[in-house]
């Protein structure tokens, strides 16, 4: 067995001249070794190797064949973990009993799938690898060009990987900066394995439904509990840029500014506790900058939602409604992301944040903490913050649930970066109220982009329609009133 850890880089086609020549740089003196690789890929039809983890392929590197199995692992910032196993084969048909039984997981039936794989999906590339010196060992660096192919269908392969082989994994983060500055290589999330399956249309890339709680481990210091939380942070990001580049959306986009943002909530985290990480908050909140057309988007969204609270009464009014979707397509800015992920920048933090949660530097603070008692008091100082803010005796207006939106939301994801620690039922009674004020805060937002739709148009109506909008906004501020007051009865779960 061999503990795959590579670094993946993408790269366009168009650039595998200049590839190369960084590569030989890259290796001064060194000579690149060229070879052909053929792999078939196999699984059963109802993919029970995908939905376990586990990858199987046999590859042909002239009359050499060798079947390798790799089970489950982890990607943070185009890193690549995860455990391989290869023994060498007479034909091209996988024969499971080679392997050892002991690499399967538990009770995972690899024996009785036999006589069920088939070929899934095929890869031919030309490979040119260095053999790097690197401490005590060595890095591989490969460059790949090819062909990943199903039935007539093809998907072009062009990618730098990295391979530390007992060498130092900071000198393949330094190699892979060069790659990002010189030739514009992105962070490479999905296997080539992943994309097969794609191509062969027996796996989807979609945005998931929403964040989860960090599975924290009561038993971890404070330094355990944040890496874990950045590295979940960055995870769900990464996951989202891969469904973007695959296939464009808004919940893709959606995804990406909450991995972005929880991920900035634990990097503030890490520097109150004196860890030298304001340049990724930095460049955060840069990135979040190129993001703020969403809360516009969904403001729109909510109005022309077949089952929103407004969509009946707007759809009498043609032309307004009208105005509104068409308002609603132009708020969409999917081409200004896409090319923000392309940006050396973005690619370049993907990377280092992937190298933190890889090298998790810490102060002895950080190790000698135990995480939950920080997390109880962190998360009292925290919502301190809140209600300062949103206590009052007198009723708030628009204006300051708008204004002070970020620091409830912040507050909340803190929360899921930390809140696993605590009673479950506790935990989502306190935070149902709040939730409820930031749905009906976005809302405010919607009311207010109706009324600038109103007036933008010449709807013979627009007196009522104004009037309409202000009762419609004077019944929520009344919900939110409601929901403010029974959030700030709730009794944190942290102090239960």
């Amino acid at each position: 067995m061999s503990q795959e850890a590579e670094l993946k880089l993408l790269v366009d086609s168009s650039q595998a001249e200049q590839v190369l020549k960084l590569c030989q740089q890259l290796a001064k003196d060194l000579d690149g070794e060229q070879m052909e690789l053929s792999n078939r890929y196999f699984d059963t039809a109802d993919l029970r190797l995908r939905q376990a983890g586990i990858g199987l392929r046999i590859r042909r590197r002239g009359d050499q064949l060798e079947q390798t199995v790799k089970l489950a692992g982890a990607v943070m910032g185009g890193l690549h973990s995860r455990p391989e196993f290869n023994v060498p084969i007479e034909q091209e048909r996988p024969d499971l009993s080679l392997f050892s039984q002991d690499i399967w997981p538990d009770d995972f039936p690899a024996f009785e799938l036999q006589a069920d794989l088939q070929e899934i999906f095929s890869t031919d590339f030309t490979r040119t690898c260095w053999r790097i010196p690197s401490q005590d060992g060595v890095i591989e660096l490969a460059f790949d060009q090819g062909l990943i192919k199903v039935g007539d269908q093809q998907r072009g392969i062009a990618e730098i990987e990295l391979e530390v082989q007992g060498g130092e994994l900071t000198d393949a983060y330094k190699m892979a900066r060069r790659f990002i500055t010189r030739v514009h290589a992105r962070t490479g999330t999905l296997s080539k394995a992943a994309r097969g399956y794609l191509l062969a249309g027996k796996t989807t890339l979609e945005p998931w439904p929403q964040t989860e709680f960090v599975e924290q481990l009561h038993g971890d210091n404070v330094g355990q509990g944040l890496y874990r939380a950045l590295t979940y942070g960055l995870q769900f990001w990464q996951h989202h840029d891969a469904c973007l580049n695959e296939t464009p959306s808004v919940r893709a986009v959606a995804g990406i500014t909450d991995g972005i943002r929880l991920c900035k909530v634990v990097l503030q985290q890490l520097a109150a506790l004196e860890l030298d990480v304001n340049d990724h908050i930095v460049r955060l909140e840069q990135m979040l900058g190129h993001l703020g057309w969403l809360s516009r988007y969904d403001g729109l969204t909510e109005l022309t939602a077949d089952d929103g609270a407004y969509h009946r009464a707007l759809s009498e009014h043609q032309k307004l409604y009208d105005y509104i979707v068409e308002q609603q397509q132009h708020a969409v800015q999917l081409e200004l992301v896409q090319n923000l992920s392309k940006r050396d920048d973005y690619q370049l933090t993907l990377l280092e944040l992937g190298e933190l949660c890889q090298q998790q530097p810490r102060h002895p603070e950080l190790m000698e903490l135990a995480l939950k008692p920080w997390a109880t008091q962190r998360l009292r100082d925290d919502w301190q913050q809140v209600i300062t803010l949103f206590n009052r005796q007198d009723e708030l207006r628009p204006e300051h649930y708008l204004k002070h939106l970020p620091v409830l939301q912040g507050s909340l994801q803190l929360g899921y970066c930390l809140g696993y620690l605590f009673d479950a039922d506790d935990r989502e009674a306190f935070r149902a109220p709040w939730l409820d004020m930031v749905r009906g805060i976005r809302e405010i937002m919607a009311l207010k982009l109706l009324r600038e739709a109103i007036k933008d148009t010449d709807e013979v109506n627009t007196d009522r329609l104004l009037n309409w909008q202000t009762v419609q906004l004077e019944s929520l501020l009344y919900a939110l009133e409601h929901s403010r007051r029974a959030a700030l009865k709730q009794d944190p779960y942290w102090e239960a």
